[in-house]
């Protein structure tokens, strides 16, 4: 049960994302998917080495997503100067 409600929130996060004008919301509503499919992984395997591969997607897409944020924001900052 809980794996098709997180299953159909990640779905909903993933056409939020494509229907979103702003590049931060876009961040949020793939962090939030992010954070959806390590659950599924957790739920889905349920063995340590599940919970294992679910923290290793977990900390590899929230570094992502900081990434991406930073590199928008400096690229953000680059336009400002430059005009």
């Amino acid at each position: 049960m809980f794996i098709e409600i997180v299953g159909v929130i990640v779905v909903l996060m993933a056409i939020r994302a494509l229907v979103a004008q702003d590049r931060g919301e876009r961040l949020l509503y793939l962090n939030a998917m992010g954070f959806g499919i390590s659950a599924l992984i957790a739920l889905y395997i349920q063995t340590p080495f599940g919970a294992i591969i679910a923290v290793t997607y977990f900390v590899a897409s929230t570094l992502s997503s900081n990434a991406i944020a930073y590199a928008l924001d400096r690229v953000k900052e680059e336009i400002l100067l430059d005009e």
